[in-house]
């Protein structure tokens, strides 16, 4: 049986003018995550992660934490995470017209508001979600999104064998793609699971012979024993 050890990546820059990058502490956190890792029993065969920088910093973070023990690693585009500037640009529109406008918001009270900017962000995302129509440029299908991870996952499957214990650095959106593909799960589902995963979390999925995703077990989510033995609730956050 396959194990993969789906890991979001340690706490970001939010707010800050380069997002893709870690805070101190999500730094923090990825060294904590290593130190759980080079104590467990079962070693990992490898470690992918995506390809943005918050994803490879929290696996350069774990492997060097790893040491003698670190497995190969490798870079995968399809456990990057989605265009969120894109997701914003293409519905923060649409929330103004049905949402923000008619309760009295303007475009920078959404921006400047923490709360309010997490509010609309949750409505565009479920907008996306169902492909309403927008016009902006580039932005990708949710579908074909999810597509692209599980096709990842399968690729991870198919390189590393039937037995392999596989660590996958990612972020929130694609491990709630990849909960969706496992545990069947609506959007708003999906949306909601997306939003409650922590930084640094490990969340395991089992694979038997048909290594087919609809077959796999969910056999532990959002685990964060060793953030909180490391150093207690300030090391737990969600963004």
């Amino acid at each position: 049986m396959a194990v993969i050890h789906l890991i979001r990546h340690g706490q970001a820059s939010f707010g800050k003018k380069d997002y893709d990058q870690l805070s101190e502490l999500g730094r923090r956190q990825a060294n904590a995550l290593g130190s759980h890792l080079q104590r467990s029993r079962t070693p990992l065969d490898a470690l992918l992660s995506g390809s943005m920088r918050r994803q490879r910093d929290t696996g350069t973070a774990i492997l060097e934490v790893l040491g003698k023990r670190a497995p190969p690693d490798a870079v995968h585009e399809a456990f990057n995470e989605y265009d969120h500037v894109a997701v914003i640009r293409a519905y923060l529109p649409l929330f103004m017209e049905r949402v923000g406008e008619p309760r009295g918001m303007t475009r920078a009270d959404v921006v400047s508001d923490p709360k309010l900017f997490e509010f609309a962000f949750r409505f565009m995302l479920k907008a996306w979600m169902d492909n309403l129509p927008h016009e902006q440029e580039g932005l990708g299908d949710w579908r074909d999104f999810c597509r692209g991870v599980g096709q990842g996952l399968s690729d991870a499957l198919a390189a590393h064998g039937p037995k392999a214990h596989i660590g996958i650095v990612t972020s929130g959106g694609a491990i709630a793609a990849a909960l969706r593909a496992v545990l069947g799960l609506s959007n708003k589902r999906t949306l909601s699971m997306n939003w409650s995963i922590y930084n640094a979390s490990v969340t395991q999925l089992y694979y038997g012979r048909s290594q087919r995703h609809e077959d796999a077990l969910l056999l532990g989510f959002n685990n964060v024993a060793h953030l909180e033995l490391a150093g207690g609730r300030e090391l737990v956050t969600f963004r």
